[in-house]
């Protein structure tokens, strides 16, 4: 019985578990470089990579990393009897995410909508089932935590990723007229500005400062949190009634919690400049290049909208300077810090991990944003081709960087428990 008990809770230790839940993350990152490569051989290569890069690899992480810094922020781990209902929700989730590009790359075939609704379908039951998990541990927790408001953030981005899908569905049976465009913008909003952004900013106002060893946190976060969630309603509203104006005032009214955010985490970090001792790593960098890339692209938007309040809804969302320059760089930013935190095993244990994964960590984040710039403006096909790639290499890099990490603080691990052994 004991054997078994430590093989059980060596099956549940946070080094094995998040390895294992996080593994789809990997896989998917995998697909995404893979389908890259090939794109000018499959179909839709554009919405295929923004689809398996947003339901394969962000989803998953969201889903992975919203649970666990709700029992970070909440300072209350789930027990064990909890993991088994997680892995399923992931497996729900995945299952969900490959009949919906299936579906959609069967779109020649009639009543391919079919496969591709029970992919959506099976997509919001999963996220669904997490946000409810989420609420109900929050709801579960003292009213005295300290950053118990802040985790509802993760609820509503749940909320967000529900509501955004079913304006996907609906996109894949060709709305007529006006209407595709509509529901289009409004999904944008609801799953970038919604599911994203709500995890994002509720994520960054404690780990920010903890990326840069900043003291103190960002001020007023629930505030931010309920002015992020009313931009996209008005964003929403204003795509959906066909209104520049109002949709215009949504993503402003959006914008400035960031604008707001960013101002302030500007200042920490400029107050530091003279005595960084090691702050300038990969993932605080990420961190900040990635919330001046939502700031610019939203500010961008708005300035779009706001020249044509007279004239049809006629928008095309920066979707590469948001996916790339603020979804990915945040995403393996934060994950190349929150992966040896959680895998623990002691202060150099995590440092060992830490230094793997900031493996020329500013290099990295220079290159990655001057080549995203490039891609950006670039005129000819070629140097935006070559730009791309310096891209996609920075983001892959992460992967061999992830493994060397985890070997590096498997090693420290096993030295030191053989020295404390007799």
């Amino acid at each position: 019985m004991g054997a078994q008990r430590e093989l059980e809770m060596d099956h549940w230790n946070p080094r094995v578990w998040h390895r294992r839940v996080s593994r789809p993350v990997v896989v998917w990152m995998g697909v995404f470089i893979a389908v890259g490569l090939v794109h000018t051989l499959v179909p839709e290569p554009r919405w295929l990579l923004i689809h398996i890069f947003t339901l394969g690899v962000l989803a998953n992480s969201i889903v992975v990393w919203s649970q666990n810094l709700t029992e970070r922020f909440l300072q209350s781990k789930l027990p064990n009897s909890a993991r088994p209902a997680q892995l399923w929700r992931t497996r729900m989730l995945n299952v969900g995410v490959v009949l919906l590009l299936a579906g959609q790359l069967a779109a020649g075939w009639g009543p391919h909508w079919v496969v591709t609704w029970s992919g959506v379908s099976l997509v919001i039951a999963a996220v669904g089932w997490h946000g409810a998990a989420i609420a109900h541990q929050l709801l579960q927790t003292e009213k005295t935590k300290r950053f118990r408001p802040i985790v509802a953030g993760y609820v509503a981005s749940a909320v967000s990723l529900v509501v955004g899908a079913c304006f996907g569905a609906a996109l894949a049976l060709d709305l007529p007229g006006v209407w595709q465009q509509r529901v289009l913008l409004a999904h944008v909003f609801t799953n970038v500005g919604g599911f994203v952004g709500l995890a994002a900013m509720a994520s960054l106002t404690i780990l920010f400062p903890a990326m840069w060893r900043l003291k103190g946190i960002l001020a007023h976060p629930v505030g931010l949190l309920w002015t992020l969630a009313a931009g996209i309603s008005i964003a929403v509203c204003g795509a959906l009634f066909g209104s520049n104006g109002i949709a215009c005032c949504g993503v402003l009214v959006y914008a400035a919690a960031w604008v707001y955010a960013l101002q302030q985490w500007l200042a920490g970090v400029l107050s530091i400049v003279r005595d960084p001792q090691g702050r300038f790593t990969y993932y605080s960098l990420s961190a900040l290049c990635a919330v001046a890339w939502i700031v610019g692209s939203l500010v961008w938007m708005g300035v779009s909208l706001a020249s044509s309040l007279r004239g049809p809804l006629v928008l095309a969302p920066p979707t590469l300077p948001l996916l790339a320059g603020f979804v990915a760089q945040l995403l393996i930013g934060t994950m190349s810090y929150l992966m040896p935190t959680t895998i623990g095993g002691g202060p150099a244990a995590v440092r060992a991990g830490l230094a793997e994964l900031d493996r020329a960590g500013v290099w990295r984040v220079a290159v990655f944003n001057i080549a995203l710039v490039g891609w950006l403006a670039a005129p000819h096909a070629i140097a935006r081709i070559v730009f791309s790639l310096i891209v996609f290499m920075c983001l892959a890099a992460f992967i061999p960087l992830m493994g060397r990490g985890v070997r590096a603080q498997r090693a420290v691990i096993t030295a030191a428990g053989t020295a404390r052994s007799p």
